[in-house]
């Protein structure tokens, strides 16, 4: 059995790079971590960079670290014989002092560090059985774990290894990375297992080779076998702009902090129809078994393309368009039988068929994302909760959704808190405040005592108060009562909650003196604190005027005028405005009062200002396609 010693920059690596399941994951592979006291203090501060609330990683992670004491003088007594100039920092050779201790007390271990100094010294003093830096130790766990385990594990492998290589090479100049570089590769190949070889298939006496995988290694530049290739060329030109479109999507999350929503909608949609027409022409003279294999290489990419504007569309609140979106891709999944990309498309089907108040359908979509069983943890969690709300909706019996999501909150409040804010926050995008209010009002409950209530989510549970239009109260309480049964809430979290929202909504509603004025201001002099606007209503059709409705952390709540035919945005969306001039008016009266504003601002070229309609979800969900 491997025993792991573990170095800080692994930690702080995954304080960056992991997502909510990672200690599920760890758990899944290993029993525990071996650290000594020193890695507590270089990590007590790192926090998770990918969670909403940011919680403290070593608070979380603690119930799989076993943790040691190494004393001064063995410290002392490595550094010395090291050498000065070789000897790594105290908490290193903390380290390396008791990959040695495990070693002579019979264990096998592995030291993990990207630190190549202290590689080299371990191996040069025999201290430990082997040195891997952290992307190989995660690399090296996912063949250990089991379904979405494994491939959590592995996809933080590849991020950190792409971290890893980046700082490498950023200090090229400073000392010879080759060697180092050298090290961090052959660790992952030493990693690998073997492949085996797949069993030919014998048809008429002869072998048949995997077509599609040879068409995949053409279409990457790699060398086949000059009869494969001649009958592989045809495919080329259309599986090529399929590439194209592939790159587009990877890009998708990046060009959407800087461009308009809907000018990368119709680029998306025009791709799309160019690889679609493409395909046909160069597909329709070729016999059936070289189309097939045509339409297997393309459709994984035509998959995740429908899935980009399905989450793109819904992000302009178009439940329609996504709608339409999602069933293409799920239609076009059965042709690569891919169970994880089914069930992600089956999942947000769900979500989008309970915002339209189809709730049979939801229990149905959602049941059959849950059987395919390959949802990550927190996808997981939202479609019990879907199906528990959808059922009770129809009139239907939820305990069973609700033990499920019961039982997972338990074993992980900070994921469920989390979740539940990025389906409320989906909610809101498909403007359904209704549902979003009481998703909230659930992640505050699985917020513990000690932590401290994001204000971002005290933000969108005000938001989502003043978005709610024609409450029915019955049907809302009802909602609540099913939803409460999730994750009880102590006083003490109740008392903040309230404080906190009280806080904000004060903070809104006696926020500083503005300043009035009929000229044009740089946008930023105005929204100078770098908090979005947050959309609750959008006035008018967008033939007219429109008249948006945002709430402001700073300025509260303010009107924004724009004119006919502009790209307006959604309720529910997050919108930060720049690059361009506005105007402060005070509002007349009767809009005052309408609309529950406190100003009125104009824009001076729609146009040249980004909105910037990305919600956490819509990010996380863009970054895995």
């Amino acid at each position: 059995m491997v025993t792991y010693v573990v170095d800080s920059n692994c930690f702080i690596h995954m304080g960056g790079m992991a997502s909510t399941t990672i200690l599920n994951d760890l758990k899944s592979a290993l029993g525990t971590m071996h650290v000594t006291k020193g890695v507590h203090g270089e990590i007590q501060n790192v926090r998770y960079q990918r969670w909403k609330q940011k919680p403290n990683l070593l608070n979380h992670i603690k119930p799989l670290l076993t943790t040691h004491e190494v004393s001064e003088g063995q410290i002392r007594g490595l550094g010395a014989k090291i050498g000065e100039r070789a000897s790594p920092q105290d908490v290193d050779l903390s380290l390396m002092v008791l990959a040695h201790d495990l070693q002579r007390d019979g264990h096998h271990v592995i030291l993990v560090t990207d630190d190549f100094k202290m590689a080299k010294a371990t191996e040069e003093h025999r201290l430990a059985s082997e040195v891997c830096p952290p992307s190989t130790f995660f690399e090296r766990l996912s063949t250990k774990a089991k379904g979405k385990h494994a491939s959590e594990l592995r996809r933080l492998g590849r991020r950190i290894r792409a971290a890893e290589m980046q700082y490498a090479i950023s200090r090229r100049n400073e000392y010879d990375v080759q060697a180092k570089i050298t090290w961090m590769v052959d660790s992952l190949l030493s990693s690998a297992p073997a492949k085996s070889a797949k069993p030919s298939i014998q048809t008429d006496g002869e072998a048949k080779v995997n077509l599609l995988n040879e068409l995949h290694r053409m279409v990457n530049g790699e060398n086949i076998k000059t009869n494969i290739r001649k009958k592989l060329t045809p495919l080329r030109p259309s599986c090529e702009t399929m590439m194209d479109l592939e790159h587009h999507v990877a890009k998708l999350k990046q060009k959407l902090s800087k461009e308009s929503l809907d000018e990368i909608i119709i680029e998306t949609q025009t791709m799309i129809a160019d690889c679609l027409e493409n395909a046909g022409i160069d597909l329709a003279p070729l016999d059936r078994e070289l189309v097939d294999i045509a339409h297997r290489f393309q459709s994984r990419i035509l998959v995740r393309a429908e899935m980009a504007l399905a989450i793109m569309k819904r992000m302009k609140g178009d439940t329609v368009g996504s709608h339409l979106h999602l069933s293409t891709a799920l239609f076009q999944a059965t042709h690569v039988d891919e169970d994880l990309i089914e069930a992600r498309i089956l999942a947000r089907l769900a979500v989008l068929a309970l915002s339209t108040n189809k709730f049979e359908k939801a229990i149905r979509l959602s049941t059959s994302s849950l059987g395919l069983g390959t949802l990550s943890l927190p996808m997981k969690l939202k479609q019990h909760i879907v199906q528990a709300m959808a059922q009770h909706m129809a009139d239907k019996l939820s305990k069973e959704a609700i033990k499920n999501a019961q039982t997972m909150v338990t074993e992980d409040v900070s994921m469920a808190a989390q979740a539940l804010t990025e389906l409320g926050e989906s909610f809101l995008a498909l403007n359904r405040p209704d549902f979003a209010i009481e998703l909230f009002d659930e992640a505050l409950e699985c917020v513990s005592p000690e932590q401290k209530m994001s204000e971002e989510l005290g933000e969108l549970i005000l938001l989502a108060h003043r978005a709610i239009q024609d409450d029915d109260d019955n049907e809302i309480e009802g909602l609540r009562q099913v939803l409460d049964q999730i994750h009880q809430q102590t006083v003490e979290q109740e008392k903040q909650v309230e404080e906190v929202v009280e806080q904000i909504s004060k903070r809104q509603e006696d926020s500083s003196e503005l300043v009035y004025s009929n000229e044009w201001q740089d946008s930023n002099t105005v929204l100078n604190d770098e908090r979005p606007l947050y959309i609750s209503n959008v006035v008018g059709d967008a033939s007219e005027e429109q008249l948006i409705l945002a709430q402001h952390p700073s300025l509260g709540s303010v009107g924004i005028w724009l004119p006919a035919k502009a790209d307006a945005p959604r309720p529910g969306a997050k919108i930060t405005l720049t690059n361009g001039r506005v105007k402060i008016a005070e509002p007349p009266n009767d809009v005052a009062e309408s609309y529950a504003i406190r100003a009125l601002i104009a824009i001076e070229f729609p146009e040249s200002l980004v909105f910037q309609s990305l919600t956490s979800d819509a990010q996380e969900e863009l970054e895995d396609l």
